[in-house]
């Protein structure tokens, strides 16, 4: 059983979460706040978090190894898209994950997923931070990358309080994790590859001065996105930039 811990205002969620952690007591936890004035996004980026979005970090120690630990965006963002399923319409063909962490309506961004480890004194296990940010009634403005909002899609969604979707989320998360840990990483990735942007689009990655174009096959164990090139070789891409060009003809 989680702890609920709820803010009105906090600088951060995922720091919280990680002192949290430092000091575990065995229990794990959420800690969501209805304003956030300093969050963290990938690569450190600065996330500011507005009234009436969901900004919440949950904080654990599992029985993983520090490699598997990527596998956790997955996990998650698979957990919030079947959260999200009764609030949006058309679900499967207007919500997509795109790789590695962010949940788009529409090539829009609604959703990021932040995962950080921490070193923990029992052999074996690690401690885990998966920090979640959904724009429920404001979409951020961010350069070059579209946003939205839930208020955007559905009114009705958009008015739900962030602590209503905590206790789902956590539900399903909860769910999640329990098929991850007994099942093998393959069956995650097949079901985030059904829900995965531009898996019927060319996509081109490019790593430093290299450029691999191709489609998308399916993730590896550790969470590195699998391309097969136009070489006919696949690709296993653990980092660089992604971007999306046409769909394929049906039947390609």
């Amino acid at each position: 059983m989680a702890r609920f811990e709820i803010f009105d205002s906090l600088a951060s969620t995922q720091s919280i979460a990680l002192q949290r952690l430092r000091a575990w007591d065995g229990e794990a936890g959420w800690i969501l706040a209805r304003e956030q004035t300093k969050g963290v996004g990938q690569h450190g980026r600065s996330w500011v978090g507005q009234k009436g979005n969901f900004m919440a970090s949950r904080y654990d120690v599992m029985d993983i190894d520090v490699r598997r630990a990527p596998q956790l965006s997955f996990v998650t963002a698979l957990a919030v898209y079947e959260m999200l399923r009764p609030f949006v319409p058309d679900t499967d063909d207007a919500m997509r994950i795109k790789w590695p962490n962010d949940i788009l309506h529409k090539g829009r961004k609604l959703c990021g997923i932040l995962v950080q480890t921490e070193a923990v004194e029992d052999e074996g296990r690690l401690g885990v931070v998966i920090g979640i940010g959904l724009n429920v009634r404001m979409a951020p403005i961010l350069e070059g990358y579209p946003t939205v909002a839930l208020r955007e899609i559905s009114d009705a969604a958009g008015k739900t309080d962030p602590e209503a979707l905590l206790y789902k989320l956590n539900g399903h998360l909860d769910g999640v994790i329990d098929l991850w840990r007994r099942k093998p990483f393959s069956d995650i990735a097949k079901a985030w590859v059904k829900r995965a942007y531009g898996a019927d689009r060319k996509v081109a990655v490019h790593v430093g001065d290299s450029r691999v174009t191709g489609r998308i096959m399916g993730l590896d164990d550790f969470g590195a996105l699998c391309v097969q090139g136009e070489d006919g070789l696949t690709h296993t891409i653990s980092g660089g930039e992604v971007s999306y060009g046409e769909r394929f003809v049906t039947g390609d």
